[in-house]
């Protein structure tokens, strides 16, 4: 277990899931910034109800604290992205996108899509992801130690075994008959269908069918439960991501519900030999970026 969490691994496979999850985080802020900004402006108590990190804070910040948090969020996630001074931006990005989506949950629904995000961005906030490809960097080392690519995988895993678990304790092994997740589903689009919402074309049709959702619940179960397989790498890997993703695309088709972070890969890019990419750019040479990662 020793070897395989610290066996070292390409500098530059780092530095391309520091770009693609920062990159990621930083364009959920700048598309939901103007949403984020009027949530910023809320001053109801009433309405206010702290969660997650925020949990004991006794009230909502002040709109100008609010919104000069938001805007200094997305500045740092910009000097992160490039790698500036990583020890202290790639902390701060983290820090500061985890206060802000909470933030956002403490006014009403809470959402659940950005949390692998957030834990992906604390991992790499505490690993050396700018000591290659990263302005200013003193160094370009080629390997580091694995441990925070393994821990991004192992966070991936423990995200899914716990989905699953909890529907067990919840429901127990008769959630496998199908019932709860038709219901779920059911009621999740006419909550939508009723307050104007999008929602899924498919579901009538889909709900109409007693028989396919036994079948999807054990689907369900199998992806969420067998997420450790994909630990095992190779075609083990490859398999459970590929099965994952498409749990996700089921999810967006019968729920409507999109987790962006899951459907672009990102989430899954710790299992896989990411910097290969820098060998498919054009100009790469140019970029400094060569001699090509094999």
């Amino acid at each position: 277990m020793n070897r395989w969490l610290f066996d070292p691994v390409p500098a530059r496979r780092l530095a391309v899931l520091r770009i693609l999850v920062v990159g990621f985080a930083l364009g959920w802020l700048v598309l939901r910034l103007p949403h984020l900004l009027s949530v910023a402006r809320f001053d109801d108590d009433d309405r206010f109800d702290p969660v997650g990190a925020l949990s004991l804070v006794p009230g909502p910040v002040p709109p100008g604290v609010g919104l000069t948090f938001v805007l200094v969020t997305v500045a740092v996630g910009v000097a992160a992205l490039v790698g500036w001074r990583w020890r202290v931006t790639g902390l701060a990005f983290a820090v500061g996108f985890l206060l802000v989506s909470t933030y956002r949950n403490s006014w009403g629904q809470v959402f659940h899509t950005e949390n692998l995000v957030a834990i992906h961005l604390f991992v790499l906030a505490f690993a050396p992801a700018g000591a290659a490809l990263g302005v200013g960097a003193s160094e370009d080392p080629d390997e580091v130690a694995g441990w925070p690519v393994r821990l991004m995988c192992v966070a991936t895993v423990a995200a899914y075994v716990l989905a699953g678990w909890a529907k067990l304790r919840i429901g127990g092994l008769d959630w496998l008959d199908g019932d709860t997740l038709r219901n779920q589903v059911a009621h999740d689009n006419v909550r939508k269908a009723l307050t104007g919402e999008w929602y899924s074309p498919l579901a009538r049709h889909a709900v109409s069918d007693a028989a396919l959702w036994p079948a999807l619940a054990v689907v369900t179960m199998a992806v969420e439960l067998g997420a450790p397989l994909a630990l095992l790498g190779g075609k083990w890997r490859t398999v459970w991501v590929l099965a994952a993703w498409g749990f996700h695309v089921g999810v967006l088709l019968l729920m409507a519900i999109t987790f962006p972070y899951q459907l672009l890969g990102i989430a899954y890019a710790s299992f896989f030999a990411v910097e290969r990419l820098l060998d498919r750019l054009p100009g790469r040479r140019r970029l400094g970026l060569a001699p090509p990662v094999r």
